[in-house]
């Protein structure tokens, strides 16, 4: 039967892989999620664009049926005018051509720019439907790996247990309660390695009568942050 250190530094070996495992399987659907919402995020922003692009179509539209009708209006004025028989009739008519003439030409820049704007996000949309696709790709690549990725942690997972349920039935008797307990508190952090005289997990100095306990294979904990010490190899 090998000595408690011994035992203690394989045990400590065996519940760190055996968490970092645990963690790679808890972070699978996590990751998947994370890929998921990127996809819905990317097709959300697309159509956000499309969307624009249409309304900004439909805006056009209102606009330029605006300005046609005011441009009738502006004609209408105009034929007015050469009927108009008193001066202040003339003169209301100029009034109204002038504002119908300013509107025409506010709403024409309106839909200049709106045209622009138009074409610069319609050159857009085939960047942006080749995010979606890359990000469906992604997701799709990530998916057909997470079940092999999954049975190959779990199968590891599987075997460091066992290696560590092996390895814990080699400690004392005498020493398994007190171990169980520490593991049971603080899991695969409740061992730490000793250099020189020194705790590796909170780098406080052991005494020496703690070494000397721990050269005899006897049970200690470090008085600072209450891990289950042991010498190296």
């Amino acid at each position: 039967m090998s000595g408690p250190a011994v035992v203690f530094r394989e045990i400590h070996r065996l519940r760190r892989f055996a968490h970092e495992l645990q963690e790679q399987i808890d972070r699978q659907p996590r990751q998947q999620k994370a890929q998921q919402a990127k996809v819905a995020r990317q097709e959300e922003i697309y159509r956000q664009a499309q969307d624009t692009v249409k309304h900004l179509k439909v805006e056009i539209h209102g606009k330029e049926g605006t300005l046609k009708s005011t441009h009738g209006q502006i004609a209408k004025y105009e034929r007015q005018l050469n009927e108009a028989g008193a001066k202040k009739e003339y003169d209301a008519l100029q009034h109204e051509i002038s504002d119908a003439k300013t509107k025409c030409q506010r709403l024409e820049e309106e839909i200049f720019a709106g045209m622009t704007e138009i074409e610069e996000k319609t050159a857009r949309l085939p960047e942006l439907d080749q995010a979606v696709k890359q990000a469906k790709e992604d997701y799709a690549k990530f998916e057909s790996g997470m079940t092999e990725r999954l049975a190959g942690f779990r199968a590891q997972l599987a075997e460091t247990q066992a290696q560590l349920q092996a390895q814990e039935a080699e400690l004392p008797v005498k020493l398994r309660g007190q171990y169980e307990r520490f593991v049971a508190a603080q899991g695969h952090d409740a061992l730490a390695t000793v250099h020189g005289q020194t705790c590796a997990a909170c780098y406080t100095e052991i005494t020496a009568q703690q070494y000397n306990e721990l050269q005899q294979e006897l049970f200690v904990l470090c008085k600072s942050c209450g891990r289950i010490l042991y010498l190296p190899a």
